[in-house]
């Protein structure tokens, strides 16, 4: 089967000007957005094993630590690392940043290296930020690709046209682990058939597709489940059962003693409302922000909803990072949705 490649990549001056910065790069550092994800990490996972193997001394750095359930990813504790936890060369010639356009997703990691690299470089597939004052150094490219169904497709993409070394098992998991939660295991509208080829692909290499399945998603405890039942017996509802959300304040988060990725998976459930075209998930961290997670069931485009406020993100799948209060947050948010699904109605 043939691989359907963004025409621009392989010519674009940004991918020529990335291979010879990474050609030329003797340290190059990974890492992706705050609070990971599977996209990222299972992205910077295979993009590290890759260098590794085309003999570039590389690190990882992330702006927090790796959540409990990607742990199998690093079983050892020597890869995927985050603050106090490498030691960090003074300057690097090449950084990747990956799954993220806007440095604002990088919290203080920004400011402590964005001068430290030589170079520096974007991977990414969300769309460009609209509004917001989001700057770049003279130093910094992009590499992008909205139409790519996770990050793990467009360096699947890049690696062909690199050609520095052979995917192996290591660099397949990382790929798999991308693909399979940014289509959320193939179910997304974005999946594309590159999507099902890289999970083939992996297949081939000896990647356990059940295992995988059963590290990241079968993580929960006792207490993780009692929180969940706690929180569906209070979800709220507006515009007659078109938007659905959950809010969870940081006291009952550490009642029942779970972190913010454990909690990640709520969203979904929501999903299942059948009159809902909208669904949030309101959570307070530990700094007392209001992270804001939004899914559409594929009728409402809802990442102008989060640019506006100050985040981004994919057109049914986007988030922000609120300064204000959890009741502000909720009435901002709901407030925009609804004027949202009133503009899609009158079309």
């Amino acid at each position: 089967m043939s691989r359907e490649k963004p025409p621009e990549l392989a010519k674009s001056k940004e991918f020529q000007k990335f291979r010879s910065w990474l050609d030329q790069a003797k340290r190059v550092l990974i890492s992706t957005h705050a609070l990971p994800d599977g996209d990222g990490l299972g992205a910077e996972t295979a993009l590290y094993h890759y260098l590794k193997r085309a003999r570039k001394a590389c690190r990882i750095y992330n702006p927090d630590v790796l959540p409990k359930r990607y742990r199998f990813m690093d079983p050892k504790g020597g890869i995927l690392l985050g603050p106090g936890e490498v030691e960090l060369w003074d300057t690097c010639d090449l950084w990747i940043i990956v799954d993220t356009n806007d440095p604002r997703h990088l919290g203080k990691l920004w400011g402590e290296l964005s001068l430290r690299s030589k170079k520096i470089a974007f991977i990414d597939h969300h769309p460009d930020i609209v509004g917001g004052e989001v700057t770049y150094p003279p130093h910094a490219l992009m590499i992008s690709d909205p139409r790519s169904g996770s990050i793990g497709e467009l360096l699947h993409m890049i690696f062909d046209e690199l050609g520095l070394a052979k995917i192996n098992k290591d660099v397949a998991t990382g790929l798999y682990v991308s693909v399979m939660t940014d289509t959320n295991s193939f179910r997304y509208a974005r999946t594309t058939a590159l999507s099902h080829q890289i999970a083939a692909e992996a297949i081939g290499y000896d990647v356990n597709p059940e295992e995988i399945y059963q590290a990241i998603y079968s993580s929960k405890e006792v207490s993780h489940l009692q929180l969940l039942g706690h929180m569906l017996q209070n979800v709220k509802v507006a515009a007659g059962g078109r938007i659905a959300w959950i809010e969870l304040d940081l006291a009952l988060r550490r009642k029942y003693q779970a972190s913010s990725d454990d909690t990640q998976s709520f969203l979904n459930l929501l999903l299942l409302l059948k009159d809902a075209d909208v669904v949030c998930l309101l959570r307070e961290e530990d700094e007392n922000s209001i992270k804001v997670s939004m899914k559409s069931k594929g009728r409402i485009v809802i990442n102008r909803v989060a640019m506006e406020l100050g985040g981004g993100g994919h057109e049914f799948a986007a988030g922000l990072r609120s300064g204000v209060p959890m009741d502000k947050t909720v009435e901002a948010i709901v407030g925009r949705l609804e004027t949202v699904i009133k503009d899609f109605d009158r079309r």
